[in-house]
Formats: C-alpha cells, sequence, structure tokens
C-alpha cells in the first residue's frame, strides 16, 4: 500500500503543477471527490446478503448489490477537461467449488470430488483517470467521458469451511464512464454516470459461473476471487458528491 500512496501524492503533486498557471472554474481548478460506485451481484453473495437471508431467493438476487468506495483528487486542465488520482476499495464475500482428491480404501486410488465454499475478498488500489467534457459545456460541469485505469491489490481466504489457505493477488483494469456532473452554489459538485470496462485477467470463469451452475473443473480459490473481481468491476452506476477547495 505504500507504493499506491506514494503514486497518488506524485499524481497529484504533477496535477497540482501542470494547472498552477491552467485553466479554473472561478479561480478554483481543484477538487475533492467522494464516489461510490454500485452494480447488481445476482448470482455472487455480496455485502448486502447477511441482510437478506429472510427474503426470498428471487429477492436476494435482485436486492444484492457490490459496491466501490473510491475517493479521489481532480484537477481542471482544460476548458474541457480535467485529469485526477484516486483509491478503491472494495470487499465482498464470493463463491465457488473446489476438486478435493477423494481415497478409495480398498485400492488406494483415488477420485476427485467438489465441494462448495464460500471466501473473502478485500481490494485496496489506485485509479487514475482523465475526463473529457462533451457539449456546450466546460470542466467542471456538464456531460462528460472519463476514461479510467485502475490497479487493484486484493486478499482472499475462504471462511467456509476454512480449509484454504489465504492467497493475495494483483489485477489492473481499464473503465470508460459516462455521466454528468453539476454545481450547487459554484462550490458544491454532484455526479452521476454508468461506466463499463474489463480487468486484464482470464475471466472465462465468470461466464461458467453465470451460465451452468453443474459445470466441474480445476479451478483454484484464486481463480474464484479474480472472476469476482470482474463481475464486479465490469459494469457500475457512479454516485458522487465532489467540493471545488481551491
Amino acid at each position: 500500500m505504500k507504493k499506491v500512496i506514494y503514486l497518488l501524492l506524485i499524481t497529484v503533486a504533477f496535477c497540482a503543477q501542470v494547472n498552477a498557471q491552467g485553466y479554473n472554474y472561478m479561480g478554483k481548478h481543484i477538487l475533492f471527490n467522494a464516489n461510490v460506485t454500485v452494480s447488481p451481484s445476482w448470482i455472487n453473495p455480496n455485502p448486502m446478503t447477511p441482510h437478506l437471508t429472510t427474503l426470498s431467493a428471487k429477492a436476494q438476487r435482485y436486492l444484492g448489490i457490490n459496491y466501490w468506495v473510491i475517493p479521489s483528487i481532480e484537477a481542471i486542465v482544460w476548458e474541457k477537461g480535467s485529469v485526477g488520482a484516486g483509491y478503491n476499495f472494495y470487499k465482498s464475500p464470493f463463491k465457488g467449488k473446489l476438486a478435493v482428491p477423494v481415497i478409495n480404501p480398498y485400492n488406494d486410488y483415488y477420485y476427485y470430488d467438489y465441494r462448495d465454499f464460500t471466501g473473502m475478498i478485500t481490494a485496496h488500489g489506485f485509479n487514475v483517470f482523465y475526463k473529457q467534457y462533451v457539449g456546450h459545456t466546460f470542466a467542471p460541469l456538464g456531460h462528460y467521458f472519463k476514461f479510467n485505469f485502475d490497479g487493484l491489490f486484493y486478499n482472499y481466504s475462504e471462511i467456509v469451511p476454512s480449509v484454504a489457505p489465504e492467497g493475495k493477488d494483483m489485477l489492473f483494469g481499464f473503465k470508460v464512464e459516462y455521466g454528468y456532473d453539476f454545481l450547487v452554489l459554484d462550490r458544491l459538485r454532484l455526479s452521476v454516470g454508468a461506466s463499463i470496462g474489463t480487468t486484464f485477467n482470464d475471466f472465462s470463469l465468470a461466464f461458467k459461473q453465470m451460465t451452468d451452475d453443474n459445470y466441474s473443473t480445476d479451478y483454484t480459490i484464486s481463480d474464484y476471487a479474480n472472476s469476482r473481481m470482474w463481475m464486479a468491476y465490469w459494469f457500475g452506476i457512479k454516485l458522487g458528491v465532489g467540493f471545488l477547495a481551491f
């Protein structure tokens, strides 16, 4: 995490330096943002799962959500654009099935059976982005396209039945967001948007989980963690609030 913090500090310092004599809105060009991105989790356990256990399976399917918490700092660099950097946080249970060798006590041969498990994944990371405002508007308000690169560092472990070792991994991802920003009292910025993207890993397991409940193959707990990250990342609805500070 120290490397992530250093990278964010360097990016912020660069943004501030580039923009020191550049474009601004009413004399101000730095914004601090607090964003949340949500999406339906459908087939996956999620942070809402413990609170939905009394509801029907159909209700759990459609009320469960993924969420990302994404604070960031942003600098207006020209009339139609801004750049920024931020921090990513994501936490959720996930599920899968693991191959387990079963030994025949009579002939010492073994075969593989499959058992279900539930794990927990916690991700931290960074993002850097560029926002291009479009139409008859200018930064930091109006319609925009946002191009986002993310670095995600996460830990995972099995919690039921808790026999698999813990692990950690990293992913990178890219997404494009379309949204709208508007200002209140020339200081407070409210944002809504929708994004679509992908992590740079093999996400074929995600499609198998979504389309075939009876698949059986030799995937590891790490593969399921990667799959869960992709399913939470590829689509999102963003709600945000920002403050035009200075």
